[in-house]
Order: C-alpha cells, then sequence, then structure tokens
C-alpha cells in the first residue's frame, strides 16, 4: 500500500465556492494564489465537460424561460444543446489552450510571458476578469433578446 501512495499526486486545494462559481461561469481568472490549483483543473481528463456543464445549464435555463416567455417549445433547444456539447468534446484541445491563455497560464503551468504585466498584479487581473464576465454577460443577454424576437 505504501508504494502504491507514491503514485497518487496531491491534489490543489480548490478556490473559495464564489471564486470558483466566477471561475467557472464567467472565466474569472484566479492568479498566483490557485495557479497550481488552475493548472491541474484546466489540463486534468474531462475540463471541457466540467467547465461546460454549469455554463449550459444556465445558459439552457435562460433560453428555456425565454422560449417560454415567447410561447415557444423549450424542447426546440435539445438539438443545439447536444450540438454544443458535441463541439466541446470534438473541440477539447483548443478549449483547453484558450483556457489555460485566458489564465495566463503555459501549458507547463508556468506563468505565459505575454501575461506577466497583468498576472500577478491583482487589481489588472480583476479588470480584465470583469471586463470578460460584462461581455459574458452581453452575449448571453443578446442571445435571448434574439431568441425571443425570433
Amino acid at each position: 500500500m505504501r508504494a502504491r501512495a507514491a503514485y497518487c499526486a496531491r491534489v490543489p486545494t480548490p478556490p473559495p465556492p464564489l471564486l470558483l462559481a466566477a471561475y467557472r461561469l464567467l472565466g474569472w481568472r484566479l492568479g498566483p494564489a490557485h495557479q497550481e490549483w488552475v493548472h491541474d483543473d484546466i489540463t486534468r481528463r474531462g475540463y471541457p465537460l466540467r467547465q461546460g456543464l454549469p455554463v449550459l445549464l444556465v445558459v439552457g435555463s435562460l433560453l428555456a424561460l425565454a422560449l417560454l416567455i415567447g410561447g415557444a417549445d423549450p424542447r426546440q433547444l435539445i438539438i443545439p444543446v447536444v450540438g454544443v456539447v458535441g463541439l466541446l468534446l470534438i473541440m477539447r484541445r483548443s478549449v483547453i489552450d484558450r483556457a489555460l491563455r485566458q489564465q495566463g497560464l503555459r501549458a507547463d503551468g508556468t506563468v505565459d510571458p505575454a501575461a506577466q504585466e497583468w498576472y500577478a498584479d491583482e487589481q489588472a487581473r480583476t479588470r480584465r476578469s470583469r471586463h470578460g464576465a460584462l461581455t459574458t454577460a452581453v452575449m448571453v443577454l443578446v442571445a435571448l433578446v434574439l431568441l425571443g424576437t425570433g
């Protein structure tokens, strides 16, 4: 049993629940305090589904609500949602590479030189995260309006 323990890697401590929700739903940049955990999360098997599932649930619920309000059948979402999940699986390498870039990391877990100016600066990282969160929220609202009027 002792020999087996040598193969078990230490699992980094995840961020607090609120920060984890912001990371999952809005792509919040977590920075140096959670660098090891973020790299482990992104590079571990199943990342596209782990990252995509909460977003699909929230966006899918909002879209279903918009369709209900508009008088359409929410079951119309099944095929697009399955399509998005399939696309995530097909493009998983691109999704992982993009997530690493967004978090300011390279594939080996070190800080990307292109992210040096904002990665360790809490204010700059927070500004980037807020901008990304606002952009995400606006895109979701625009999609809801377009679906509601279509």
